[in-house]
């Protein structure tokens, strides 16, 4: 059984498990000149080609909600972001289980700090930990995570 794990921020990540194959990459964005910015967008075409060639067999994924303090258009982009992830399973017809942070975070002992988190990744998948050596690659650490999670705690089997 393949399963997926998704950390759905635009930073986020997209890893697979099965067996002792685990695979994460970041997740695929859009660069939008606009004015003297940048925006970035997921790519949506790009995610769904991931996870047609992926075939999983079950998705979980990091549920999304506004945080206390969090500015109205970050809040926006959040949900936005989230919402094509859920139309994306859906539309793909893939079995997915929205996970909270607290949840997935809690039963595997990671801590909310970006670096603890990859190194936590590294205690429990040290096969995979050249996936997530820099800094910048804690979305990959977490949507690895996550995949593990759902692979050993959720009731899912994987081969």
């Amino acid at each position: 059984m393949k399963i997926c794990g998704i950390d759905p921020g635009l930073s986020g990540g997209i890893a697979f498990i099965a067996g002792d194959f685990i695979s994460s990459e970041r997740v695929p964005v859009l660069q939008i000149p606009k004015g003297k910015t940048v925006k970035r967008f997921l790519d949506a075409w790009s995610i769904m080609r991931m996870l047609d060639q992926q075939d999983p067999d079950h998705v979980f994924i990091e549920k999304q909600q506004a945080m206390p303090r969090q500015g109205l258009s970050s809040t926006f982009a959040t949900g936005f972001g989230y919402g094509i992830y859920i139309g994306l399973l859906v539309a793909s017809r893939l079995p997915y289980t929205e996970i909270s942070p607290v949840k997935w975070k809690k039963d595997l002992q990671v801590p909310s700090d970006k670096d603890a988190a990859r190194k936590r990744a590294s205690e429990i998948l040290p096969q995979a930990s050249e996936l997530w050596q820099l800094k910048k690659d804690d979305g990959l650490a977490e949507a690895a995570l996550i995949a593990y999670w759902g692979a050993t705690r959720s009731g899912e089997t994987v081969n």
